[in-house]
Parts: C-alpha cells; sequence; structure tokens
C-alpha cells in the first residue's frame, strides 16, 4: 500500500469513528453561503454573460417556483438551493444579478459566484464563462465590500462562520486533451490549491467540497458510443483521480492551516449508485436525458423544440450533462446527513456547527 492510498484509508477510518461517536455536534450555525462552482451550482450568473453556455430557456425551470427558466440547467432547484434549504437559509443569488442592482447588503445573506461551464482552469471555455478565478476575485470584492460595511473583525467573523461550497472540476474533465492521466490531475489539483488559499486568506474556514461525478455515464458521454451507449471509461478514471487527490488537499490544508474545516463528498460514489441500481433510489431511467434530442435524447442538448419526460422524479439525468432535481436533492441529502466513506471527515451538518476561529496572521493578510 503506497503513502497516499495508506493516507486515505487512515482519513477514513478516522471519519467514520468521529461522525459515529459524535453524531449529535451539530445544529446548523451558518450565517450564510459562499457558492463557487460551473454548472451544478449556477442559479443565473451567465444570464449576464454574452455566452451561449446558458440555461435561460424553456423547458429549463419548469419544475421551479413559477415555472420559468431562470438560468438553473435542471427541471427545478439544483445542489446550491438544496444545500441552502438544508441549511435554514435561502438559496444565494447570482453574484452577477447583484452587482447590477448594486444590493450589497445581500452579500450578507450569502453569494452565487458558479457559472456554467467554468473550470478550475482558466482555459477551460474561456470567455463563455466566469472561471474559478475570476469567481474568486468577485469573492475578494465581496469581502472588501463587507469590511467597509462592517469592519475587518465582524467580517471575519461572519466570513469564517459561513459555508463556502465549492462545485467545481468536471468541465476540466470534459476538456481533457489527451495527456497523461496523472499529470493532468495533477496540474488541476495544484492550480485548485493556489484557489483554495485564495479563498482561506480570505476569511472562510468551512469548505464544502462536491466531489466530480461519474462524468463518463453523463447522457452527452454514454451518446458518443454511438453502438451501445455505455460509459466514456477515460473520463471516470479523471473524475475518481481527481477526487481523491481533491480529498487529499483538503487534508493536506487542515494538517498546515489548523483552523480549517472541510466536508468532502465523493458525488462520484453516491451517483454512481443512483445510476447502477436506480431502483433501489426511486429512479425508472439511468441512462437517457429526460430533455434532448438524438441518441438517448443527448446528442443535441435540451431546447424549447425538444421533447421532454412528463415523470421527471423517475429520471437522473434532466438533460446532456445535468441531473434532475430529484437527483440534486438526493445527493444533496446525503452530503449533509451522510457517512464515510461517502461523505467525510464530517457532513454537511456537523461542518456549519462546528465552531471557526481566524489565526492572527490572517488579519495582517486581508489588513495591508
Amino acid at each position: 500500500m503506497d503513502s497516499s492510498t495508506l493516507s486515505y484509508v487512515l482519513m477514513m477510518l478516522v471519519s467514520f469513528c468521529f461522525m459515529v461517536f459524535f453524531p449529535g455536534l451539530v445544529q446548523g450555525s451558518s450565517p450564510a453561503m459562499f457558492v463557487f462552482g460551473d454548472s451544478l451550482s449556477d442559479v443565473g450568473n451567465n444570464n449576464y454573460l454574452h455566452t451561449t453556455e446558458k440555461c435561460n430557456l424553456p423547458p429549463y425551470g419548469i419544475d421551479y417556483p413559477g415555472g420559468v427558466a431562470n438560468g438553473r440547467c435542471t427541471n427545478g432547484k439544483n445542489v446550491a438551493d438544496f444545500l441552502a434549504d438544508e441549511l435554514g437559509m435561502p438559496s444565494p443569488k447570482p453574484y452577477l444579478s447583484l452587482l447590477e442592482t448594486r444590493k450589497n447588503h445581500e452579500f450578507l445573506l450569502g453569494v452565487n459566484f458558479a457559472s456554467s461551464s467554468a473550470g478550475i482552469l482558466s482555459s477551460t471555455y474561456e470567455g463563455l464563462c466566469i472561471s474559478l478565478d475570476t469567481q474568486i476575485d468577485y469573492y475578494s470584492s465581496v469581502f472588501e465590500a463587507l469590511v467597509e460595511k462592517m469592519g475587518i473583525s465582524q467580517t471575519q467573523r461572519f466570513i469564517s462562520s459561513s459555508i463556502f461550497v465549492i462545485n467545481i472540476g468536471s468541465n476540466d474533465i470534459l476538456v481533457y486533451n489527451g495527456t497523461s492521466l496523472s499529470n493532468y490531475v495533477s496540474f488541476l489539483i495544484s492550480t485548485l490549491e493556489c484557489q483554495l488559499k485564495r479563498i482561506y486568506n480570505l476569511s472562510a474556514r468551512k469548505f464544502v467540497f462536491m466531489g466530480t461525478e461519474p462524468i463518463g455515464c453523463w447522457p452527452a458521454e454514454r451518446a458518443k458510443n454511438k453502438s451501445t451507449g455505455d460509459c466514456n471509461i477515460e473520463a471516470n478514471q479523471l473524475s475518481v483521480l481527481f477526487n481523491e487527490q481533491a480529498a487529499l488537499l483538503l487534508q493536506r490544508m487542515q494538517s498546515e492551516y489548523a483552523d480549517v474545516n472541510y466536508s468532502f463528498f465523493d458525488s462520484y460514489k453516491e451517483l454512481n449508485k443512483y445510476i447502477n441500481h436506480p431502483e433501489t433510489y426511486g429512479f425508472a431511467e439511468a441512462k437517457a436525458a429526460c430533455c434532448g434530442m438524438g441518441l438517448l435524447k443527448a446528442e443535441i442538448p435540451c431546447n424549447p423544440w425538444a421533447s421532454y419526460c412528463s415523470n421527471r422524479t423517475e429520471y437522473v439525468f434532466w438533460d446532456s450533462w445535468h441531473q434532475t432535481e430529484a437527483t440534486a436533492m438526493l445527493l444533496v441529502s446525503t452530503a449533509f446527513d451522510g457517512l464515510p466513506p461517502i461523505v467525510f471527515p464530517v457532513n454537511v451538518r456537523q461542518l456549519s456547527g462546528l465552531h471557526a476561529e481566524i489565526n492572527d496572521h490572517v488579519v495582517q493578510f486581508v489588513s495591508q
């Protein structure tokens, strides 16, 4: 057993013991949620961009309150919405909507920076989205606005108690160009490390990291295998490797910064259960999309002229790449209250109640 595998196994054992023996540690106490990510968490930022990568036409949003397309790339709520529901807070509004209306006071309710097609790498779908680096730039502006409004101490207290959701990496896997799998993932992780540390240096202390899914089993990837409709093995290998390395990165960060707390949710393992055993989880269809055209309704993306299923709660996937509302709700339920090895070292409920402190060196950093 190599050292990285041994570290992973030990992390699982510690996580399981902590969550079994201290299950009632948490009664949600985080005041707000800040979301970074891609289309799995976008709640409308791309509506404000000149881009084709947006979900602002019907039948998107058909099951969302009001039944209107709103920028969420699903039929209803997405994982960001359900996380907010579970935390007992309103789903944070898209940053660009708050920027346009100049409602800086709403930063205190949290902010969603996620952007459809975004990646860890700024080159991923460059020009069509808000990259993670730019999302963090936007967060820095929010932090500065809060400091101006409340002062540094109050801002740090507020931010350090808030939940920071990171749900990104899928698009970087989709644009993989065929170089070494391990080298590519290492590059993603080294870039991500710098990004997470930027957020940390702006007082974030509670991280929820949503691992990448079995991307190779998304309908769009299956549809490329026209003869069989099988999953894309390479994309799945990338996703597994990315998740393993992202989990170890968070573990290293917690060792380096004693005031960091995190919850890692293995979306791959959880969603894979729905795909392989759909009936167990209330689904009838786990390969084809609900909305779209062509093979598996995934060769041409969901659009106003595409047919869509009426039994949407029985589909794992809404369109070529995204979950249905029903799937998102199940995923978040497990992230919130689940146990290792799916979610560790604590679940989101437990993370929310952990006390956060700010190290003195960070006060100096943000005051410079």
